[in-house]
């Protein structure tokens, strides 16, 4: 906590004194990283910068009113109207992020359905540490954007042992066909256990494919809607073409242990043919992927105010590019280990300008 020496003469709000000299601010949280108060430049001697996002914008507080604000003065957006309503929402961010880890949360459950109960229930937590802020139509500066990404904690959970890396229910599936599906109608193809090939021996991938499939019409991700799944030449005994992957690539399903790989991209026994764990790692990857790309497509063209024309300074692209490698990367390390992996090529591709564009 900073000593009374250390707060500038010109915050004379005596609330906000009151609170950093006895509350202080946490270190970090809710993608916000806090800082004893400066003088922000321009401000004129009554805004001082306490912080700043994970996506380089400033938190700003007023001196006088003791309102905060992204951006470096009275011109910024509205990100609380109080320390102790800031303090409060970084916590319920960071408490829809970390909740996720306890494993009898929602009885275990981990989906679609699940993450939009989550986020709905912080919302209205939200609404009532700060009514203010979130009076409007308008979809206050960051908070939104954070509590999405925060919520992707809740998609799937740590499989058991001996089962696939990821537990999650079947509608996780349904949710990622919807993403990419043209109009939002996307399909699921769910394979009948008695036309898997005998060579898929790993049975939490059998019955993953049984009960939750896989999506159709993926530009990432194309699966077949109709024929079977089959054996790879000979130079690769034991695995399954499963789908392509960018480049033309065929995903290579090892029949034994779950394991995915991209043979045709440097060769069978390179490290960097390793694309994932298993299939429930390349299913949760992917619809992490995907809600942070939905979500970064719906700005690109913003013609209602109420969505949040009306900012000056949060750009919530920004925010969702700042943050997709590390999201993506966390599901399955070792599918970024070296600049070679697929998903390091993909997300550093010049052409394509990163995973999100």
């Amino acid at each position: 906590m900073p000593d009374v020496m250390d707060l500038p003469e010109g915050l004379t709000h005596e609330p906000s004194r009151e609170h950093l000299l006895t509350e202080g601010l946490p270190g970090d949280g809710a993608f916000l990283e806090f800082r004893a108060p400066v003088a922000a430049p321009g401000g004129g001697g009554r805004w001082f910068v306490i912080g700043e996002a994970v996506y380089g914008d400033p938190v700003a507080l007023d001196g006088v009113t003791g309102e905060l604000r992204l951006g470096d003065g009275s011109e910024g957006d509205l990100l609380a109207t109080s320390l102790p309503a800031l303090v409060a929402l970084v916590r319920e961010v960071e408490a829809v992020a970390t909740g996720a880890g306890d494993p009898g949360a929602h009885g275990g459950r981990r989906g679609a359905a699940v993450v939009d109960a989550v986020v709905a229930a912080a919302e209205q937590r939200m609404r009532a540490v700060d009514e203010p802020l979130f009076a409007g139509t308008a979809r206050p500066a960051h908070w939104c954007t954070a509590l999405l990404v925060a919520s992707l904690a809740w998609g799937a959970r740590p499989g058991e042992p001996g089962g696939p890396a990821y537990a999650f229910e079947p509608d996780l599936v349904e949710d990622l066909a919807r993403l990419v599906g043209e109009d939002g109608d996307g399909a699921v193809r769910r394979y009948r256990a008695e036309d898997l090939p005998a060579e898929l021996t790993h049975e939490p991938t059998r019955r993953l494919l049984v009960e939750a499939g896989l999506p159709l019409g993926s530009e990432m991700f194309g699966v077949d809607p109709d024929d079977p799944l089959a054996a790879l030449d000979s130079t690769h005994p034991g695995r399954l073409a499963l789908a392509y992957w960018p480049h033309d690539l065929v995903i290579a399903l090892d029949g034994a242990t779950g394991r995915l790989e991209l043979p045709g991209l440097y060769g069978a026994d390179a490290p960097a043919s390793y694309l994932h764990r298993d299939v429930s790692a390349l299913l949760y990857a992917l619809w992490t992927y995907e809600r942070l790309r939905a979500d970064h497509d719906r700005w690109e063209y913003v013609e209602d105010e109420a969505e949040g024309e009306d900012w000056h300074v949060f750009d919530p692209q920004l925010f969702l590019r700042t943050v997709v490698e590390e999201l993506v990367e966390r599901v399955d390390p070792e599918a970024w280990a070296t600049p070679r992996h697929s998903w390091r090529l993909l997300a550093e591709d010049p052409y394509t300008g990163g995973l999100l564009g």
